[in-house]
């Protein structure tokens, strides 16, 4: 009867978007953050892939998730070109030509020679040639959830260069109501960038949404040999048995 029950809640939360599982710690603890959530998300998962550059993370996501349903934010014109051109034939895939913040509006995008490194802020030294600067439209990810009926994330990537709290913000909504069981995000430890969000900001942030941090990635260093930008897994306390 027990046996049942549990079967039954199992498959009822399914239907509205939850999986249940035993989470455990050292599988949470792989060194491959998409493998170390791939046991706890639903088969067929909706992932956020913020700052989405040429497509490397759409590239991965495909690979440990074949069928999910993927949406890409990429404000640069010159990376989403290429974005776009390269993953034309991807399926279930929804490119973005525009940036992710906490609220609705317009900014200026700074483009550099790296296009790893552009950003909405300004970097806070010289380590790549500034190309280009332009308006883009800014959207929220609240706003775009209500807008293309998306109830739940089962996975929030967000790379942004420093702009990651702004990001997380634009999410409260869907947060509060424990709609994103994962956070993948790019923390800072020293100042790459004017303006840009530290580890503290986004962790404290989290924490106050419920998230429990899980764990760091690969190290970036100064050349002085201090920390200077990792990323970092947070998982929905909710989904935790």
């Amino acid at each position: 009867m027990q046996s049942h029950l549990i079967r039954f809640i199992k498959d009822f939360l399914y239907r509205r978007g939850y999986k249940i599982n035993k989470v455990s710690t050292l599988a949470l603890l792989h060194e491959d953050y998409l493998k170390a959530v791939s046991g706890y998300i639903r088969k067929n998962p909706v992932l956020f892939d913020v700052g989405a550059n040429v497509g490397q993370t759409v590239s991965k996501f495909k690979v440990v998730f074949p069928t999910s349903e993927i949406h890409s934010f990429e404000p640069s014109k010159v990376c989403f070109d290429v974005l776009k051109d390269s993953h034309k034939s991807t399926h279930n895939l929804v490119l973005n030509n525009v940036a992710v913040g906490s609220e609705k509006g317009s900014l200026d995008f700074n483009e550099y020679s790296w296009s790893s490194l552009n950003s909405l802020l300004k970097r806070s030294f010289t380590k790549s040639e500034l190309i280009d600067s332009y308006k883009v439209d800014v959207i929220t990810i609240d706003e775009y959830c209500k807008s293309n009926s998306i109830f739940k994330i089962d996975l929030l990537k967000t790379d942004t260069e420093g702009y990651e709290l702004q990001v997380l913000k634009g999410a409260s909504q869907m947060m509060d109501e424990n709609r994103i069981q994962f956070v993948y995000v790019e923390v800072f430890f020293y100042e790459n960038y004017i303006g840009q969000s530290s580890f503290g900001d986004v962790y404290n942030y989290l924490s106050g949404k419920g998230f429990n941090f899980v764990r760091f990635y690969a190290f970036e260093y100064t050349g002085e040999g201090l920390a200077s930008r990792t990323d970092a897994l947070f998982i929905n306390k909710n989904f935790i048995n």
